[in-house]
């Protein structure tokens, strides 16, 4: 993942407050806007692996043994 300097900007979202105070929890955060940045950190993070895959895929790389 990149090293970006945060920028933190308030937004007004809706969302699903019984969501957000479970993944407050489930995630340790202090406040619901450290969980739901911990969440976009965590997205963000596994869209990125799931690029990395499919490009390993397309080299036709994925699954083959390294000569062990």
């Amino acid at each position: 993942m990149r090293a970006e300097k945060a920028t933190v900007t308030r937004k007004n979202l809706m969302v699903d407050e019984g969501k957000v105070k479970r993944l407050q929890h489930l995630v340790g955060a202090g406040t619901e806007s450290e969980a739901v940045r911990i969440a976009i950190d965590r997205a963000l993070a596994a869209e990125e692996a799931i690029k990395a895959f499919e490009r390993l895929r397309k080299r036709g790389t994925w699954g083959k043994s390294i000569g062990v």
